[in-house]
């Protein structure tokens, strides 16, 4: 009994037993507070990379300033930390990463407060950049003032990997993060790595949210996978997801492509869950030397995405994802030469002091980016295709 009731498990088995007394002992009260809807406001985004040029960032809040009045004002924000964090070693960009505690505290500073750690760069600081990036974390949650989570890695591989718990306005939520594979592979130990390929490790991990999301009122789930720069999600990454909300995840959020994919609800037991393919990059160094003229091509769908900002009610029976707003964002390069992320609507109305050339460059992006998401407007229950802009 000890040994269950650590760390995080500990809290669900303790806070699963308070309920229980909870509801016997005062029934009345209970009946009230099941009939009071709780909402919250949750934002999605994507890839927080670390090229060399977001590094030299003279204020790396400065990257978050443009889009953070979002992240604040909502319940959650919901990032993938692409890159380990090492405070003993220099910071690095591509193909081997290292971050730094002060690139993740502005992250924090700016209302981002849920993470994936799960992801193809997870182990690329080998055991020693797992631990450091606990640890960065760990003090990152002490200082936050909001609640905060990540999940995806482990510090002690004789562990099992489990749901990461946070309550917020009465809500129950359980968040687990997997990815595909790893660059540099861990054989298991540190990351939970999930191949949607592979038909044993989906069995198990589904039979692991069937098991797990009943604790909670709300259930999400962050997967890194498919094809790099590859708009249409794979019809096997698909049937994944979609699998997973009938497992029981109210939330599947995926990334790894490093550009967008699109998003749709699916209604299931009488409430609206979300499947979103890929949320493409939020911050990288990707576009760092695209010229205003080079507008077509992979690269430059590599410096947008979209905010995806999600109202969900909590009443009697269950949580129910409601219609979700898709708000367009580009990294651009600020007037120190700096990539930070801006609106897509704020470039292209005089909010920034862009040239006439770049100014219409995103008006262009703009364009193709809402009409990408037209062809994705959710349809309750509904699985379409998806081509690039």
């Amino acid at each position: 009994m000890a040994e269950l009731l650590e760390g995080t498990r500990g809290k669900v088995v303790r806070a699963t037993l308070g309920l229980l007394v909870l509801l016997s002992a005062a029934p009345g009260m209970a009946r009230v507070e099941a009939q009071a809807p709780r909402e919250l406001r949750l934002t999605f985004v994507g890839d927080i990379m670390g090229h060399d040029v977001n590094y030299g960032t003279e204020d790396f809040h400065d990257i978050y300033r443009g889009v953070r009045d979002v992240f604040l004002a909502d319940d959650l924000t919901f990032a993938n930390l692409e890159l380990p964090l090492d405070a003993s070693r220099p910071p690095a960009g591509y193909p081997s990463f290292n971050g730094t505690p002060a690139y993740l505290a502005a992250a924090v500073d700016s209302g981002v407060d849920l993470f994936s750690l799960a992801n193809n760069h997870a182990f690329d600081g080998g055991e020693e950049g797992i631990f450091q990036t606990i640890r960065a974390l760990e003090n990152a949650r002490v200082r936050s003032a909001r609640p905060f989570a990540y999940s995806g890695t482990r510090g002690n591989p004789h562990r099992p990997f489990h749901a990461e718990t946070l309550v917020v306005k009465g809500v129950r939520i359980g968040f687990m993060a997997v990815t595909q594979f790893l660059n540099e592979p861990d054989q298991g130990r540190y990351v939970d790595v999930v191949d949607y390929s592979s038909p044993a490790q989906v069995e198990d991990f589904l039979a692991r949210v069937r098991s797990i999301s009943p604790l909670y009122d709300l259930f999400i789930v962050s997967y890194h996978g498919d094809r790099e720069y590859v708009q249409e999600p794979s019809p096997l990454k698909r049937a994944f997801f979609r699998q997973l909300l009938d497992a029981g995840a109210h939330i599947v959020v995926g990334h790894h492509p490093h550009v967008v994919q699109g998003y749709e609800l699916v209604q299931l037991k009488g409430a609206q869950r979300l499947a979103l393919y890929s949320v493409g990059n939020f911050i990288s160094g990707m576009t760092w030397g695209l010229g205003p003229a080079e507008m077509q091509g992979t690269i430059a769908a590599t410096g947008e995405s979209y905010m995806l900002a999600v109202d969900v009610r909590c009443g009697e029976g269950g949580c129910s994802v409601m219609q979700p707003e898709a708000i367009p964002i580009a990294n651009y390069m600020n007037e120190r030469s700096q990539m930070v992320v801006a609106r897509m609507s704020d470039l292209i109305d005089g909010t920034l002091k862009l040239s006439p050339a770049w100014r219409a460059y995103y008006a262009r992006r703009l364009d193709l980016m809402r009409a990408f998401l037209d062809r994705w407007a959710p349809a309750t229950g509904s699985a379409r295709s998806v081509s690039a802009p």
